[in-house]
């Protein structure tokens, strides 16, 4: 089965979902982060997946990228984290985040110059 039997419409992709959102199946309710066409778990197509805000989530890894393409801004802070079931590579907002760490999506923050969109980054989750 390759993509051109399955026709592209409204994806979620397509939708504007803030970088803060998961999808989950109307289906069997399992929950991903990035474009798919169909749920990974039932098959049923993503076109009518709703959206879930992820809460707090566990850092496992970080990365800074130094080069950076012209209109990304750098460093750039990057952060492998598992939101529950849902597992995803995501801006932080500091570097300053290590494997454990707890974390959220805060703020409205621009990745490229020329880009009009914002959206939040990771930032640790203060459990004072």
């Amino acid at each position: 089965m390759t993509d051109s039997d399955h026709p592209v419409t409204d994806r979620p992709a397509d939708r504007d979902v803030p970088a803060d959102r998961a999808f989950v199946c109307d289906d069997c309710g399992h929950r991903w982060y990035y474009d798919r066409r169909r749920c990974p778990a039932c098959g049923r197509g993503a076109e009518s997946a709703a959206t879930v805000r992820l809460e707090t989530g566990a850092v496992v890894a970080t990365t800074t990228v130094e080069t950076t393409p012209p209109d990304v801004h750098a460093p750039n802070h990057l952060a492998l984290v598992r939101f529950d079931e849902v597992q995803l590579i995501a801006q932080a907002a500091a570097g300053d985040l290590s494997p454990g760490d707890r974390v959220r999506f805060d703020g409205s923050h621009r990745l490229r110059d020329e880009r009009e969109r914002t959206d939040p980054r990771l930032v640790a989750v203060d459990d004072s």
